[in-house]
């Protein structure tokens, strides 16, 4: 039976946060009890560790067992007392170990319960300990660290978190309580979301209670981020801009500011950053894995808002290829995937391919592909590891799937002409593509339509005027060899393929 005597302010005790430090493990065995005649053994526990206990063990000296926590579901604050019964017990020699909110332990080896009727944690007369820590980031503060300096064995060695189970986010303050405590000076060590870490060194509590991570003399940022593009966008970032021709790597992107939610389409996210610089890359991925970038976003003399709406999105160049049934039988299906695809997708035919028949199957992405064609008894034959961008035309005969030839005509097939309000741009220069401009005569070029997308010598792309770009712009293409062209007054809406440059 456990009771609470002289708490501050309750009568009872307090509710336990989740996520308490569990039981010790084994301990060496301590000295032998001679044994005694059992009788009702009980003391009482008085807390002066400045902080409330989260868990209590009692065990007999020398036991290997780590015992069951006492308090339960409760806590000991501070300045509190306890009565403690431990029923029945013919040995008069325990080990008493206590752990703190902060996760940290204390312990008290070989009491003598027979002689001893209080226990006492903690020196009332010491001190409390307390510090503000200032998160002037914008990024989660995930764990945070205090120890005493000098106490460090090796840089490692942190100790407990002292968040336990909570975090600190950016523009925020935490209470650090270290409880009664006569050390001043402290190492305090900060880790945040995307694991990068800060250190403070030497922090003097007693004479400034107050540690900060990062600079808060940095300008805070706002911008309103619209998702416009008619999908979930699943993670936003953002990053100082680049100096032209610079790239970055993925990991350097920083974390994601949505701290793991979405933005459903339609959706408005105030983005909030610490930025001395008046402009950031941002780059949105979307639920279907797609990404897209606005590069040079103005944060301090602009609108204040960011709309991305899809027309950045990296689109791969379309591959055409020509299916002939030579066949006896009709085809009822016919599907054709990348090679390193899992799955074989959707039929790629209109309707049945008679004997005889022609169709053209349109792809996005690589030149490598998959090829299964099904006939009207279920039956299927594959071939792997086609190359539509040397074959543009594959006759599909009895021998196909072994054939050295798949192609009996090669030479350029004749594609459908662009969807209307479109134009389609082939490359017909010495060299692919890696970058093309589309924006408003008189109007800045704007971001990179390709993204990701390399548009190479031969190939083709069916390309849409973007959202609030209009028809008449100009296209500005820049060759991998570093050659540019611009091409002032096009129209995008021509309905017709144009050669660049």
């Amino acid at each position: 039976m456990l009771a609470l005597l002289g708490a501050p302010g309750a009568p009872g005790f307090a509710q336990r946060p989740s996520g308490a430090v569990p039981a010790a493990g084994p301990r060496a065995a301590g000295p032998t009890q001679a044994p005694r005649q059992a009788q009702e053994r009980t003391f009482f526990l008085a807390n002066e560790l400045g902080l409330a206990l989260h868990e209590l063990y009692v065990t007999p000296t020398g036991s290997v067992e780590p015992g069951t926590d006492l308090l339960g579901a409760e806590t000991l604050p501070n300045g509190a007392t306890l009565r403690v019964s431990l029923g029945r017990q013919s040995l008069c020699l325990f080990d008493v170990r206590v752990v703190l909110a902060d996760g940290t332990a204390q312990e008290k080896r070989g009491v003598d319960l027979c002689k001893v009727g209080r226990v006492t944690f903690g020196d009332p007369g010491v001190p409390l300990r307390e510090a503000v820590v200032e998160n002037a980031t914008d990024l989660t503060l995930r764990e945070l660290y205090a120890i005493p300096s000098g106490n460090r064995r090796n840089p490692s060695d942190r100790g407990q978190d002292r968040l336990t189970a909570e975090v600190l986010g950016p523009d925020s303050t935490f209470n650090l309580r270290l409880g009664r405590v006569r050390d001043c000076v402290y190492d305090l060590i900060g880790v945040f979301e995307d694991d990068s870490v800060e250190e403070k060194p030497r922090q003097d509590l007693c004479r400034r209670a107050r540690v900060v991570f990062g600079d808060p003399s940095i300008p805070r940022r706002e911008l309103e981020v619209a998702n416009g593009a008619g999908r979930v966008m699943r993670s936003l970032m953002a990053a100082p801009p680049l100096e032209p021709g610079e790239t970055r790597p993925q990991d350097q992107w920083g974390p994601d500011r949505l701290g793991g939610a979405t933005l459903e389409a339609g959706d408005t996210f105030p983005m909030r950053l610490r930025s001395r610089a008046c402009q950031a890359d941002l780059r949105a991925t979307y639920d279907d894995d797609s990404v897209e970038e606005k590069r040079g976003v103005e944060l301090c003399g602009g609108t204040g808002r960011v709309l991305f709406d899809g027309s950045g999105i990296a689109r791969q160049p379309e591959r055409a290829f020509v299916l002939v049934n030579r066949h006896s039988a009709a085809v009822e299906e016919a599907y054709a995937s990348g090679t390193n695809d899992a799955e074989w997708g959707d039929d790629r035919l209109t309707g049945t391919l008679e004997r005889g028949g022609r169709q053209e199957v349109v792809l996005q992405g690589g030149c490598e592909i998959d090829l299964r064609i099904v006939f009207g008894n279920g039956s299927a034959e594959e071939r792997r590891g086609i190359d539509i961008c040397a074959t543009q035309l594959i006759v599909l005969r009895p021998d196909w799937v072994l054939a050295d030839k798949l192609d009996r005509n090669p030479g350029p097939i004749e594609r459908a002409p662009p969807r209307e309000g479109s134009v389609r741009l082939r490359n017909t220069g010495p060299s692919p593509i890696v970058e093309l401009y589309v924006a408003p005569e008189g109007a800045p070029r704007g971001p990179d339509r390709l993204g990701a997308t390399v548009l190479g010598q031969g190939e083709a792309l069916d390309f849409q005027p973007p959202e609030g770009v209009g028809c008449t712009v100009t296209l500005s293409a820049v060759f991998r060899d570093g050659r540019e062209i611009s091409r002032p007054g096009f129209n995008l809406c021509s309905g017709a393929e144009v050669a660049l440059p």
